[in-house]
């Protein structure tokens, strides 16, 4: 591979990972936890994705026109087998969590909001709610592996943070980054099976469960309760 090549690989990478130096774990506490109970919830929707790079070993060897070309192909993977923003199920499957642990309801938003919205313009669009779930796809793209040509990892990043509309606080906030680990390339999916959406809509799900096993862990979004664990005695 040419220096041109591997710059352009470690470009895509990077691009799936933005933010992540910036977005710090922020848990939800014990109060916190406490005050969710029987409010509201509602997801938010973005009425934009980020484009999907699909970088091909042909591709790459052509800079920022290879690129381009990565790009427009990737998007119509996306377009042509009508995948739906993974975001949206992630934050169903924690709203459910939620709604299970903490009795709270969860309501799906009915518009969508621009993906250029900060958390003033969230707030203001779902007035009438206690809390946000904002889960948010930062970067998505295909990229074939450095030996094996034929088949390819599908990676997938995003930021979920739950706002409290009163103060306009995020008091949840985690980044997940899913890069699959193969012990055999070949059981990663072939361009084809990208291209038909049958490999893309499979590993898209498996970054949904990844990202929310993460959040959940991470966040602690799971049941929590104040009793203190009890110390046997001698």
């Amino acid at each position: 591979m040419n220096i041109i090549a591997r710059a352009m690989l470690v470009g895509l990478i990077s691009l799936l990972g933005v933010g992540c130096t910036t977005i710090k774990t922020n848990e939800l506490t014990l109060d916190e936890s406490q005050k969710l109970k029987n409010r509201s919830v509602v997801l938010n929707k973005y009425d934009a994705l980020p484009d999907f790079p699909a970088q091909t070993a042909l591709n790459v060897q052509f800079g920022l026109i290879g690129f381009a070309t990565a790009v427009s192909n990737g998007n119509d993977m996306i377009i042509n087998n009508q995948v739906k923003d993974p975001a949206r199920d992630i934050a169903k499957e924690l709203g459910s969590g939620l709604s299970e642990n903490y009795n709270v309801k969860v309501v799906e938003a009915e518009e969508t909001v621009s993906a250029e919205s900060d958390v003033a313009d969230l707030v203001k669009s779902h007035a009438g709610y206690d809390y946000i779930l904002d889960v948010k796809t930062l970067g998505w793209g295909s990229i074939y592996f450095l030996d094996d040509f034929d088949n390819y990892k599908v990676m997938y990043t995003a930021h979920a943070r739950l706002i409290d509309t009163a103060t306009e606080v995020t008091i949840v906030e985690e980044l997940c980054s899913y890069v699959p680990d193969y012990v055999e390339t070949n059981d990663a999916p072939s361009y084809e099976q990208l291209e038909d959406g049958t490999g893309l809509k499979r590993e898209l799900s498996k970054s949904v469960d990844y990202c929310v096993d993460r959040i959940r862990t991470m966040a602690k979004l799971h049941a929590q309760t104040n009793q203190k664990p009890q110390v046997a005695v001698n």
